[in-house]
Parts: C-alpha cells; sequence; structure tokens
C-alpha cells in the first residue's frame, strides 16, 4: 500500500512538472506540436518497458482500444491548447473535472443509478 501511494504521489508530481513545461514553452512552440512529442515520449517509454518484461500485445478489443487512443490524445490536444491560452491554475482545475463528467456520462450511456443509502 505505501509503495502504491509514493507512486501515485511521484506521478502527481511528474504531470505537474509537465503542465508547468508546457505551459512555459507553449508561447513558442504551438500545442499540437507538444501534445506530437508528448505522445511520441509516452509511446517509447511503452515499447521500451514492454520490451524488458517481455510483454507482447493483445489481440483482443483493438476497436475499443483505438477509440481510446484517439480520445486521448484529442484529451491532450485540448488540454495543451487550453494550457497556452489560459493561466495554468485555471487549466489544472478545469482538468480535475474529469469526475464529474464520468457521473453524468454513466448514468446516461450506461444506465448506471445512484445508490440509495451511501
Amino acid at each position: 500500500m505505501k509503495n502504491g501511494v509514493w507512486l501515485a504521489l511521484f506521478s502527481s508530481l511528474v504531470f505537474s512538472v509537465m503542465n508547468v513545461l508546457v505551459k512555459a514553452v507553449s508561447g513558442t512552440i504551438p500545442p499540437a506540436e507538444i501534445a506530437f512529442f508528448r505522445g511520441l515520449t509516452g509511446t517509447i517509454l511503452i515499447l521500451v518497458l514492454m520490451r524488458s518484461r517481455q510483454i507482447s500485445f493483445s489481440r483482443k478489443g483493438i476497436p475499443m482500444l483505438a477509440l481510446r487512443g484517439v480520445l486521448g490524445g484529442l484529451y491532450m490536444l485540448a488540454y495543451f491548447f487550453t494550457l497556452s491560452k489560459i493561466p495554468l491554475t485555471d487549466a489544472s482545475i478545469l482538468g480535475q473535472m474529469s469526475p464529474v463528467f464520468v457521473i453524468v456520462l454513466s448514468v446516461i450511456f450506461l444506465k448506471e443509478g445512484f445508490p440509495a443509502e451511501p
């Protein structure tokens, strides 16, 4: 449990540093180019980790995985564009609104309800 907490804290730190760096370079580099190199870096890291642990690609669920990749890429592009246009604190707050949207969309698309009692 302790290891997971430390990894979550480290992950938050890394993403915060990434956001600050994106904001810093967004005046000179277009958001689409920043998103491209962020995606390329992530892809290379994943491929290296998969190879080092001898993990092969799965052939199941490719259409949903492709959809997730497209939506994730659009999110990254929109978020980096947002970082370039508004203050970092406002963009970070808006970026943390995904749980609200998950609740609303799960009710609409998955027909999930709320429990009667907590």
